[in-house]
């Protein structure tokens, strides 16, 4: 059986090959543990769209020459950190002053290349798990959402229409892991909290697979647990599960860097993969 793996990374300044390093210890594990399962990895990555901006702006501020970022950079990490999330924001369709210019469409359609990519290798009818970190982790359940209570905006509704993909529809989604998620806080816009992404796909519940597992180490002042929430994310999230980030710094908000290297993490992932192979082995239907 083939799995398709997207992993999708968070705030801050990242690269192409930003999910090599996990995605080589996902297959590993999988080798040791099914080898007849291939896990076929493909990172969601979107950080330029966002750093294109970031740079605009340090350069019209010329921030370089302000106070505090001469040793301790810290308004290269307010720019690079908080920028991602301010620009991700969506602006309400009636009051869009540029609506050829929307980075939230822009980043979504990027996430259905993406996934049309890893649909490509994996195949369309391939489970799809989505690994997702911090700012990405509500990039991601923003994207399922859209979907499934139809509100995509224009340029990622075109794309994912003109493909005609499952997997790119979201219809094969199994499993979403959110690791050092700040989903809990992107709720506050909403009076009750707001509505859950259903995990797996609203079609796929009946076969009994796929879980939502949110990952969040006690040290990483980003992550908060997603269950209390109210009762929708409740029966939505399988678990909440508190983990140690690895690393000299775990101890400290640093953490939030850490998911990608946590061993019980990468087990938990892929024995979870396996399960749904030995339930599903002839993979879904359709």
């Amino acid at each position: 059986m083939r799995i398709a793996v997207g992993i999708v990374h968070g705030i801050g300044q990242q690269t192409g090959d930003f999910h090599a390093e996990i995605a080589e210890k996902l297959q590993e594990a999988m080798a040791k543990l099914n080898p007849r399962v291939r896990l076929v990895v493909e990172g969601i990555y979107w950080g330029d769209i966002t750093d294109s901006l970031e740079r605009k702006l340090w350069e019209r501020t010329a921030a370089n020459k302000l106070r505090w970022n001469e040793t301790l950079k810290l308004r290269s990490f307010v720019v690079n950190y908080l920028g991602d999330a301010i620009a991700y924001q969506a602006i309400p369709k009636e009051d869009d002053p540029c609506p050829h210019d929307y980075i939230y469409d822009d980043i979504h359609a990027r996430y259905a290349q993406q996934l049309q990519r890893l649909a490509v290798r994996a195949g369309d009818n391939a489970p799809l798990c989505i690994i997702a970190h911090s700012l990405g982790t509500i990039i991601s359940s923003n994207y399922f959402y859209d979907l499934q209570y139809r509100k995509l905006r224009p340029k990622a509704a075109e794309l994912i229409r003109t493909c005609r993909s499952k997997l790119v529809a979201g219809e094969t989604l199994t499993h979403f892991y959110t690791l050092g998620s700040p989903i809990a806080l992107w709720t506050m816009r909403f009076e009750h909290f707001g509505l859950p992404i259903a995990v797996p796909a609203p079609t796929l519940k009946p076969l009994g697979i796929g879980e939502w597992v949110n990952f969040y180490d006690r040290d990483d002042i980003i992550a908060y647990p997603l269950k209390g929430l109210n009762a929708e994310y409740d029966q939505a999230v399988t678990e909440d599960c508190e983990i140690r980030c690895p690393g000299p710094l775990a101890w400290t908000p640093a953490s939030h860097g850490g998911y990608f290297k946590s061993r019980p993490l990468i087990r938990r992932i892929v024995q979870s993969l396996d399960r749904m192979s030995r339930t599903i082995p002839r993979g879904l239907p359709g």
